[in-house]
């Protein structure tokens, strides 16, 4: 009896934190933004599928202050923009993850400096340079264990957003001792909750937005350089390494677009697998068995066995299907007219391929509001249908570290933990930072598995 009060009196202390925290920006949005922006803001998926409904695809997406963006759900004409040459697209001039980035971040960039740097990113993100990183990713996952009592309750967004946090930081800063990691997470986590998506449609002048983002973002920044050239003077090698020479700014852009890029994204993801494995008894019951089956093996061999799981893989496609971090990836046309479906776009316009959609066509998808892992047993996809990290020259380099990081904190979190959902509700998808994820407050009632 004792036990379960204390898990009631956990779960509601963090609902009504959550619950303020939640009146008070839907109070701001309501009062300030028109209707479209709130509701996108709320309910970005079912926004996104009305203005399809409404206007047939490709459709407008429309904000004041905003380009209209021509979005596509359509696999055909999602192959016609990941496919395009380099040269046909720029990066949107309204990006709502633009102010977090800067103008050198990777991701900001386009034409041939976005290639040139692609190409310098990229091997410190393939599956054999980051082999020798899972074990850090291992070493993440049991320190936030071992800070866990036998029992209790576990928020699953909590747990996503610090595992998440650790793992970026450590991939950039591998040299960092505690206290200077403990210190990084601090200021990332400042520097991050001081932003939304809605501050683009914020005037400078309204109190406590863009001055404490800027105030963060300078804190980040100035701790950040230090430990960068730190790292250059013990002759780090990692994804920073080819920056030394860089101006002071391009290193700062580029960190913050891997940090940005490599925590919310990862967290929400991670978030909404853990979710719908313990919403399915059938789904987390099987994949329990497949790989507690080898309990008594150690902690390297237990990974081996779960990095080449087939049904652990599936469940992480599955989960980036029905939810992808990010609903849609935009492009500003730059050097020709465009055709896009029954629309003929010229320079300047902009257009994207909406994932949230892309990953619900039914002749694709059957069922595609239910979550089934199966299906990604059955068949392989392709690269127009199912694109939760974006397509083409533009796809998110990270996708590779990503999903190393899902399979090995799934895996060793259904090993290490038995649980149960708290509650029945499904959650709400809605506009965090920069994704879309679940803001109610998940919770599981843990016990810890002992070996």
């Amino acid at each position: 009896m004792k036990r379960q009060n204390n898990i009631i009196k956990n779960y509601i202390t963090y609902s009504k934190k959550i619950f303020l925290h939640s009146i008070s920006s839907s109070y701001i949005d309501a009062m300030i933004f028109p209707f479209n922006i709130y509701t996108f803001l709320t309910s970005p998926e079912d926004y996104l599928l009305d203005l399809q409904t409404k206007h047939g695809d490709p459709f407008p997406l429309s904000f004041p202050g905003a380009p209209t963006i021509w979005l596509t759900g359509n696999s055909d004409l999602a192959k016609v923009v990941f496919t395009a040459p380099a040269d046909s697209f720029k990066t949107s001039d309204k990006n709502p993850v633009g102010p977090l980035l800067g103008k050198d971040g990777l991701i900001m960039q386009s034409g041939s400096t976005h290639l040139s740097l692609r190409k310098e990113f990229i091997p410190n993100f393939s599956k054999k340079s980051l082999s020798p990183f899972s074990e850090n990713i291992v070493d993440t996952f049991f320190e936030i264990h071992q800070n866990h009592g036998h029992s209790g309750v576990l928020f699953i967004q909590e747990f996503a957003l610090n595992s998440a946090l650790k793992i970026i930081l450590k991939f950039l800063f591998p040299h960092l001792i505690q206290s200077e990691m403990e210190e990084a997470e601090k200021l990332t986590g400042n520097f991050l909750k001081s932003y939304s998506a809605s501050f683009l449609f914020i005037p400078n002048w309204v109190p406590g937005t863009w001055k404490t983002f800027n105030q963060k973002k300078n804190e980040l920044d100035n701790r950040f350089y230090e430990f960068f050239l730190s790292g250059v003077a013990l002759g780090i090698n990692g994804p920073l390494s080819s920056l030394e020479g860089s101006s002071k700014s391009q290193v700062l852009d580029h960190i913050r677009t891997f940090i940005v890029a490599g925590h919310e994204t990862s967290a929400t993801s991670l978030s909404w697998a853990l979710y719908y494995i313990h919403q399915d008894l059938y789904i987390r019951n099987r994949l329990q068995e497949e790989l507690t089956i080898f309990e008594n093996r150690s902690k390297n061999d237990f990974l081996e066995i779960l990095l080449s799981n087939q049904f652990l893989d599936s469940i992480v496609q599955e989960s980036l299907r029905i939810r992808p971090p990010v609903p849609f990836v935009t492009r500003k046309i730059i050097n020709r007219a465009f055709i896009f479906g029954d629309q003929k776009l010229n320079i300047d316009d902009e257009l994207g391929v909406c994932i949230s959609l892309l990953h619900r066509q039914p002749e694709t998808w059957p069922n595609p509001s239910e979550f089934k892992p199966d299906r990604f047993l059955d068949r392989k996809y392709s690269p127009y249908e199912f694109a939760p990290f974006g397509g083409g020259t533009r796809k998110c380099i990270g996708a590779e570290l990503a999903v190393l990081e899902l399979k090995i904190l799934i895996g060793f979190y259904i090993k290490y933990y038995q649980s149960e959902l708290i509650g029945t509700n499904i959650p709400r998808p809605e506009v965090m930072q920069i994704t879309i994820g679940p803001k109610r407050p998940i919770g599981l009632s843990f016990t810890k598995r002992i070996f």
